[in-house]
């Protein structure tokens, strides 16, 4: 078994179970195991941890919930220097934990992580909200306050987050009142390797690309354009028989789909270049 392979396995069994009890400090580190096989998991996870504790060792008991917000943006923001990378916001380093951690730069969703993970250890409850284009938090209580970790935890209004989703998208996406619900910790991670993949196919690595497809299939195997995804990169790199494999699922259950013409065609193709029978 490969390194890679040891990490995807180790990965898949920390995905498992109900969506919100996915431990989503270890799952993003494991992604980060993948690009750096020699990274100690635990040892990352402790830094996290005892950021954690020192942020309730900062907070009065009796704190209010604005209190101990200013207490955790002074430890992260001011006393830790974490801060969004603007100058190089598609580095891939941004998306993994471990450089974010020893870097103190990151983009919204791995900041978004670190900085829930910090208030969990502390007692204080917040949460994940995926908008479209940009990750943010909540910090829940009597009156929740949504705040920006990558721009320093600054205080957002619901407008402000409409403007975030104008900025990236325009007027073509209209706001919906659920796009500031919580996601849950495998969405998070979902969403990290999302940014991942993309990034990876834009600068032309498969491999790396098809390490990212791995994750994301081995937390939802029947995700079928991810299947589709990881047939047509297997066809470029020469993979036929598993390109082959994976197109003729997609074709076989997708059947109504937009591009089903095309991948339809890349399956007869492959059918030629290995031999296989038609169907």
């Amino acid at each position: 078994m490969t390194a890679f392979e040891e990490t995807l396995e180790r990965f898949r069994l920390t995905v498992a179970g109900p969506a919100e009890g996915v431990p989503v400090v270890r799952a993003a580190l494991l992604v980060a195991q993948t690009e750096y096989p020699g990274l100690d998991v635990i040892d990352y996870e402790r830094q996290i941890a005892g950021l954690g504790e020192r942020l309730e060792a900062r907070i009065h008991p009796s704190a209010d919930v604005r209190s101990q917000l200013a207490e955790l943006h002074r430890l992260l923001f001011a006393d830790y220097g974490f801060r969004g990378n603007e100058e190089e916001y598609s580095d891939p380093r941004n998306l993994y934990l471990n450089e974010v951690i020893d870097r103190r730069l990151g983009i919204p969703v791995t900041l978004a992580i670190v900085y829930t993970a910090v208030c969990a250890r502390a007692a204080m409850r917040a949460s994940i909200i995926g908008l479209p284009g940009h990750v943010i938090t909540r910090i829940d209580g009597e009156a929740p306050i949504l705040t920006d970790p990558y721009r320093g935890g600054a205080e957002l209004t619901e407008e402000e987050c409409r403007r975030l989703v104008r900025d990236v998208y325009g007027r073509r996406t209209p706001f919906k009142e659920h796009f500031l619900d919580a996601i849950t910790p495998r969405q998070v991670i979902q969403r990290l390797i999302h940014n991942l993949k993309a990034g990876y196919l834009q600068q032309g690595d498969e491999e790396r690309a098809g390490r990212m497809m791995e994750l994301l299939l081995a937390m939802y195997p029947w995700d079928l354009e991810e299947v589709r995804d990881r047939g047509m990169l297997r066809e470029r790199i020469g993979d036929y028989p598993l390109a082959l494999e994976d197109l003729e699922i997609y074709v076989r259950y997708r059947s109504d789909a937009l591009d089903i013409q095309t991948v339809s065609e890349a399956v007869r193709s492959l059918r030629r270049h290995t031999g296989a029978p038609d169907r």
